[in-house]
């Protein structure tokens, strides 16, 4: 036991100093991570605060993102040497933007429930530079996710089996917009609108009546994404 803390100790320290030298800013860093490597804010900080250590395809994924070796991570070295460094600039990135397909159910209903920290990538789908930025605009294609709709509540806005693009960067409430939520256990997409000091839940679907979130909900209460766009035949912009 004392071995495996000591271990994570290490991982912790490093994966700090390597985000530090990657220029991860510690405002955000979680969200930041959760958003490029497919996992949850959750997940991100059981890792930085001892409780777990990531898979082994994650950890790959982690050092590439920190540009840090794998191995460095997990205590092999020398703590003070500095990580190789990975080109900068635009030699790193693909000509085509890339855009992540996750294995995520948001649910347009009564709520998906929560069943791991960790989200796997179904597949990606690729977009010209140009045509990505008149979908997403400048924002990087690593806080652009895609997940599908599951249920009617949103129907006529969001349907089930919808792919909807969401900007992982927006992580509290950003304005009046549709966004995916955690609310305890379970994942849902619904519209939010501020109401006084409380958050007005808004479903689509007038079958579906409206509920509110208020302060004394905020320890079971993150906003994961803001939806930007729906994809059935064809795009729609949300936000």
């Amino acid at each position: 036991m004392v071995a495996e803390d000591q271990a994570r100790n290490i991982f912790i320290r490093r994966l700090t100093l390597a985000c530090d030298r990657a220029g991860i800013e510690p405002h955000g860093r979680q969200a930041t991570l959760a958003a490029a490597l497919g996992v949850t804010p959750k997940a991100v900080s059981k890792w930085f605060n001892g409780e777990a250590m990531p898979r082994r395809a994650k950890l790959q994924a982690l050092a590439a993102l920190v540009e840090a070796p794998g191995d460095w991570l997990l205590g092999y070295g020398e703590e003070e040497r500095a990580a190789p460094r990975l080109p900068s600039g635009e030699n790193r990135r693909p000509a085509a933007y890339r855009v992540e397909l996750l294995d995520v159910q948001a649910s347009a209903g009564p709520g998906c429930l929560m069943v791991s920290d960790v989200v796997d990538t179904l597949r990606a789908i690729e977009y010209a530079p140009e045509q990505a930025r008149a979908l997403f605009g400048q924002r990087p294609c690593d806080t652009v996710k895609v997940i599908t709709v599951r249920g009617d509540s949103m129907a006529g806005t969001l349907d089930p089996g919808d792919h909807i693009f969401l900007d992982m960067n927006v992580n509290r409430f950003d304005g009046d917009g549709i966004y995916v939520f955690v609310f305890g256990k379970t994942l849902h997409v619904k519209r939010l609108q501020m109401r006084k000091n409380a958050l007005l839940v808004l479903s689509d679907n007038p079958l579906y009546k409206e509920w509110t979130i208020d302060e004394n909900d905020e320890d079971q209460f993150f906003i994961m994404a803001k939806v930007l766009l729906r994809q059935t035949v064809s795009n729609k912009r949300l936000a």
